[in-house]
């Protein structure tokens, strides 16, 4: 296929939708879709591509920093996905032409094709993840504090949690285990502010203002019911860490994060559909 593929197009999205979209799938580490990656390094110049783009690669980027930074300060995890991100952005993004588009020149539909995308793009981000160094980074384990990336029985903890990725073999969980470990998941991105980094990302990239706008506007609205956070009220990493551990002393874990999940599904389904 040669020329434009306008994905958003397609399927015959608004923006304001789009951004609803963007929203609540951001949050969930999973799901990362190798024809908008292809789309977002093939329309550099479509504001709706790059988001998606960005979205993918924090999808594909976060599980490689929070293996890396386990232990350490949340400011570390959200340093290594950040700079991840960048890297990917610029090595792939460098040649419109080159080396993705060689591989692979007409969109990437077919099963085995996405498989293979993923994989490559994957691979680069785990390069990048190993090479960069972060502020905190001083190659040392961190006494749990307030501050850590790790809690006591390992929550957060991509390895503990299995968190599935588009490569790994199906994994049978119950019901509850998987509402529980998208809510640890969901909650990791609150904890490195992962809309921040997002934004920030696409600011760098060329995403305009409005767009930018819109999304903080529609993020404000839905998290006035977030069960974690106090009336809408942003909270930094320390902050909301100490919230977390004062809920666990009265409330088991798993039907804490589970609790997230459930908003996370009542809010998507009241704003999306």
């Amino acid at each position: 296929m040669e020329g434009k593929y306008d994905m958003h197009k397609e399927t015959g999205e608004r923006p304001e939708q789009f951004i609803r979209e963007l929203f609540f799938d951001l949050q969930t580490v999973d799901g990362v879709k190798p024809l908008e990656i292809w789309s977002g390094f093939r329309e550099p110049d479509d504001p709706l591509e790059k988001a998606s783009l960005v979205k993918n690669l924090y999808k594909i980027a976060l599980p490689l920093a929070n293996e890396r930074c386990a232990g350490r300060p949340f400011d570390a995890h959200a340093a290594r996905a950040y700079m991840t991100v960048a890297g990917m952005m610029k090595h792939f993004g460098a040649d419109s032409g080159g080396e993705l588009f060689r591989r692979f020149p007409d969109p990437p539909t077919g099963a085995e094709e996405q498989k293979e995308l993923y994989q490559v793009v994957k691979a680069k981000g785990a390069e990048v993840a190993a090479q960069v160094e972060t502020p905190e980074d001083d190659g040392k384990e961190h006494p749990l504090n307030l501050d850590t990336g790790l809690f006591p029985d390992g929550l957060f903890d991509f390895r503990e949690m299995r968190v599935v990725d588009n490569e790994l073999p199906f994994i049978i969980f119950t019901d509850k285990e998987y509402r529980v470990i998208h809510g640890l998941a969901i909650v990791y991105g609150w904890l490195i502010d992962l809309e921040a980094l997002f934004l920030q990302t696409l600011s760098e990239n060329g995403v305009g203002a409005e767009i930018l706008e819109e999304y903080r506007q529609f993020s404000a609205r839905v998290h006035q019911e977030n069960p974690l956070l106090m009336q809408g009220r942003k909270m930094g990493s320390q902050e909301l860490v100490e919230y977390i551990r004062v809920k666990l002393q009265y409330q088991d874990y798993l039907d804490l994060f589970e609790k997230v999940y459930r908003w996370f599904e009542i809010a998507r389904e009241k704003y999306v559909g």
